[in-house]
């Protein structure tokens, strides 16, 4: 393979009175060779996945000189045992383009519904000039498999982005590319960094509300609305009594249902109750607001009233009317 110079392309130029179009013979002239494949090695340069077992690919790594001229030009051709020549092939000519290293310092947060992540950008371009030429960014996820797919359909020109296609638990990785241009052809950096990230749940339930009691003389019975959260894993009553300070815990393990029956009461006495929901990474709401039971010693009376009051729970749950 042979590459084209730009000092010599521009001399060139000069001889033909301004012409950038490079002929072969021209090309011939002053064309140095940019690397030599032997034969025992074409299976390094071989195409993977190409349908054509002859096609072959030759990564050209640019050096600082590389940057200055306007552009490249490229030929091939072969040699026999007999050290014999072929014309060169047709011409592939380039123009090398300065861009950013790529973006630096990555963070991630993560918030109940996506994944936030920032960056900054390179100081430096990849010739070590400066200011970083670029446009914008682009944002890669990795999938199981490790194959990165873009995320953005756009541009990214904030040094923000947020990745709304998570769940809490799972664990994802991330890497940027600084973008010269934001209209084709795409010219991109080199990857940054490759971020993982955990997004663990940490995020609570809301708090229960809705609280409404009924007693009888033997229970006070509970129940509330119940919460919406996806991941719940259920409630947890808490329990004082009237003069007391601090709640005490009735359920260790959460309970399924938005109702409880509190059976461990005395009679004549007024009770305090809260809920609080928890999810299934363990994460537990505030305390509801309280509601207030006391309980009596049964008559026909007290039946009467309870019975009343289970058909206006009943009601106010069914939405019904008298």
């Amino acid at each position: 393979m042979y590459k084209r110079q730009e000092q010599e392309r521009e001399n060139a130029e000069k001889e033909s009175g301004g012409d950038k179009k490079v002929t072969l013979a021209e090309f011939e002239r002053i064309a140095r060779l940019a690397v030599s494949i032997k034969k025992e090695r074409f299976s390094a340069y071989r195409a993977k996945g190409s349908e054509a077992p002859g096609k072959f690919r030759y990564f050209y790594e640019l050096t600082g000189k590389d940057y200055t001229p306007k552009n490249l030009t490229f030929g091939l051709r072969v040699k026999d045992r007999k050290k014999r020549e072929s014309g060169f092939s047709g011409l592939l000519s380039i123009e090398p383009k300065i861009i950013s290293l790529p973006p630096v310092g990555i963070k991630a947060a993560v918030f109940k519904d996506r994944i936030e992540i920032t960056w900054n950008p390179a100081e430096k371009n990849i010739d070590q000039s400066s200011p970083p030429h670029f446009k914008g960014y682009n944002i890669y996820k990795l999938n199981e498999a490790g194959l990165a797919y873009r995320l953005n359909s756009q541009l990214v020109k904030e040094r923000k982005y947020g990745d709304k296609d998570m769940t809490l638990g799972e664990v994802y990785r991330y890497f940027l590319r600084a973008v010269i241009s934001d209209s084709p052809p795409l010219s991109e950096s080199d990857n940054s960094e490759v971020m993982e990230v955990l997004a663990k749940d940490t995020f609570a339930p809301a708090a229960p509300s809705g609280l409404v009691s009924i007693a009888t003389e033997d229970f006070i019975s509970i129940s509330w609305d119940a919460n919406l959260e996806r991941d719940l894993a259920g409630y947890r009553v808490w329990r004082k009594m009237e003069g007391e300070d601090k709640y005490i815990l009735l359920t260790p393990l959460p309970i399924q249902g938005n109702a409880f029956n509190d059976t461990s009461v005395e009679k004549n006495k007024r009770y305090y109750y809260v809920i609080t929901a928890q999810d299934k990474s363990g994460n537990e709401s505030p305390k509801s607001e309280s509601v207030s039971q006391a309980t009596r010693e049964g008559s026909y009376e007290n039946l009467s009233i309870y019975t009343q009051k289970q058909s206006l729970l009943g009601c106010v749950k069914r939405r019904c009317s008298f």
